[in-house]
C-alpha cells in the first residue's frame, strides 16, 4: 500500500497494522519521529502492541528520569506487557533499571523472559548474582 492508502486504512478503517506501518515509514524512511509517534499512538489505541512499544521508546527518549515523558512511556510499555508482549515487559524493565529500581526491573525482565525474550533472561541471570 502507498502512504495515502495506509493513512486511509489507519484513520478511516481503524486498521492497527496500517497505523504501525505508517509509524515505521515515518520513523525509518522519513526520519520524522514526531509523525511516527502519532501513528504509533493510534496503533496502540487500536491494540497493536508493537505500536505501544515503539511509541514508548519514542516518548522515553524525549524525557528524563521521573519526567512526564518517562511516566507516559512506562504506561505504554505496561500496556504491551499486560498483553503478553515480551518487548513491552523488557522495555518497562529497562526503564525501571534506568530509574535505579533494579528490583522492579528484575520483575519485568522475569516476565519478559517467561514470554521468550532471551536478553531479558540474561538480564535476570546478571541481576540475581
Amino acid at each position: 500500500m502507498d502512504t495515502d492508502q495506509l493513512k486511509s486504512s489507519c484513520q478511516e478503517k481503524k486498521n492497527a497494522d496500517a497505523c504501525f506501518e505508517l509509524g515505521e515509514k515515518y520513523r525509518v524512511v522519513e526520519m520524522d519521529n514526531k509523525t511516527a509517534l502519532e501513528y504509533f499512538l493510534q496503533g496502540c489505541e487500536l491494540k497493536q502492541m508493537t505500536s505501544c512499544v515503539h511509541a514508548g521508546i519514542l516518548t522515553e527518549v524525549k524525557g528524563t528520569q521521573n519526567s512526564p515523558e518517562w511516566k507516559k512511556a512506562a504506561e505504554l510499555f505496561e500496556t504491551a506487557c499486560n498483553e503478553h508482549h515480551d518487548k513491552g515487559c523488557f522495555e518497562l524493565g529497562a526503564l525501571k533499571y534506568r530509574e535505579g529500581r533494579s528490583k522492579k526491573a528484575t520483575e519485568y525482565f522475569k516476565i519478559a523472559c517467561e514470554y521468550g525474550n532471551k536478553i531479558a533472561c540474561n538480564n535476570v541471570k546478571k541481576f540475581e548474582k
